[in-house]
């Protein structure tokens, strides 16, 4: 019974020696925050945005708004926390902060709605881009962000392969500068139809001929010669057996080779594909360098540069 007693005792003593090293870490803690200025958590966040580490920057930007909610840069922080989402590529994550201060009434409600149609772009989710930036269009006609609007939305259209639509957008842009990047990119589409291509039909129809042709065509060497090389066995198996009357081992070969023989020729097909896909995506991104628009946040504002 003492021992119980003992222990019991021993219990109480640590658990309330816990709780008075909590208080105290607590209480040093919320001294540490209340001595450090709202300019210095702010500061620290954007030199950890500078060295584009917007995870560790997204937290001091939320710990400044934990601690000064009501701080006159408070919605400037809110929307550097979704673009830091967006600049680490958390689509997911950025759109509810630009959502949110598209609905307010503050100056920032512009770049807010002008930001979610960008992050529905970098996602690659162009038609919802494109929704959204016919909204703002519509809502903000007159907005210094108009003309950056067409041109990505035009860009949009571009990387969905629907041209003219494209060049309609681009062409309304007004901005003298802008406008002259937009006819550059404009006369890149009109030569769009010329780039080298591969007809999957005729790849497709050379390796049902002759296995392996089709993925010549597409310039993939060594795949065409394998394909050559496995048909051509299972064809000389199959005529070996079918010569010596050996019909079950004929009936296996050609269930086994006719497999091969199909995946051949899906082989040529898909291979001239991605040849085209290949083409076009480097195309894409040769011109995403040269004519992309380099949209950034400074602090208290959208900025572009041409």
């Amino acid at each position: 019974m003492e021992e119980h007693a003992y222990m019991i005792r021993y219990q109480k003593m640590t658990s309330g020696l816990l709780n008075k090293i909590y208080l105290i870490l607590l209480l040093i803690t919320s001294l540490a925050h209340a001595a450090e200025s709202p300019e210095e958590i702010l500061r620290f966040g954007n030199s950890l945005y500078k060295e584009e580490d917007y995870y560790r920057a997204i937290t001091e930007y939320k710990r400044f708004l934990h601690f000064f909610p009501h701080h006159p840069k408070a919605t400037q922080v809110t929307f550097q926390i979704g673009f830091s989402y967006l600049k680490g590529k958390k689509w997911d994550a950025a759109l509810p902060y630009f959502q949110k201060l598209s609905l307010s009434q503050t100056h920032v409600k512009e770049e807010a709605s002008f930001a979610i149609a960008q992050t529905y772009f970098l996602s690659e989710n162009r038609s919802s881009a494109i929704k959204e930036w016919s909204q703002f269009l519509e809502i903000f006609p007159k907005s210094s962000w108009a003309d950056p609007s067409f041109y990505q939305k035009g860009w949009a259209y571009f990387l969905q392969e629907k041209n003219k639509e494209a060049q309609q957008e681009l062409s309304q842009i007004k901005n003298t500068k802008l406008k002259m990047k937009a006819e550059l990119l404009s006369q890149e589409i009109n030569h769009w139809d010329t780039l080298p291509t591969r007809s999957p039909f005729l790849a497709g129809l050379f390796s049902a001929i002759l296995p392996g042709s089709g993925q010549w065509v597409d310039g993939r060497f060594w795949d065409g010669a394998a394909a050559l090389t496995i048909n051509g066995m299972f064809a000389y198996g199959i005529y070996a057996t079918l010569d010596k009357e050996y019909y079950v081992p004929a009936g296996i070969l050609i269930f086994f080779g006719a497999g091969f023989y199909g995946a051949n020729i899906f082989s040529a097909v898909s291979s001239a594909h991605k040849f085209n896909r290949a083409v076009k995506d480097n195309q894409w991104q040769r011109l995403k360098a040269k004519y992309g628009l380099d949209i950034d946040w400074n602090g208290y504002s959208l900025t572009v540069r041409f």
